[in-house]
């Protein structure tokens, strides 16, 4: 990105990353509550897994980016708005 500082990059890296987190985190939410629509105990099982999975995974990647925006606007000195 030309003409950003690298803060401005992590910055908005951190933003993507926050967006695609809470894309997966509603993903496999959606595939855990199919779960019960399943035919047997292993089509189940297999999406209850992977679900899991996928919203672990968006949990994580919303955490840190949060994490990483929160980070970024203390050092610059901003406060903290609750």
């Amino acid at each position: 990105m030309v003409g950003l500082s690298e803060k401005q990059i992590k910055y908005k890296s951190a933003q993507i990353n926050n967006a695609l987190g809470v894309f997966l985190l509603i993903f496999g939410v959606i595939v855990i509550i199919a779960v019960p629509f399943s035919d047997n105990f292993i089509d189940k099982m297999t999406n209850l897994v992977a679900g899991l999975i996928v919203a672990g995974i968006g949990g994580g990647m919303v955490w840190s980016a949060k994490r990483t925006i929160k980070l970024l606007k203390l050092k610059d000195g901003e406060t903290e708005d609750k």
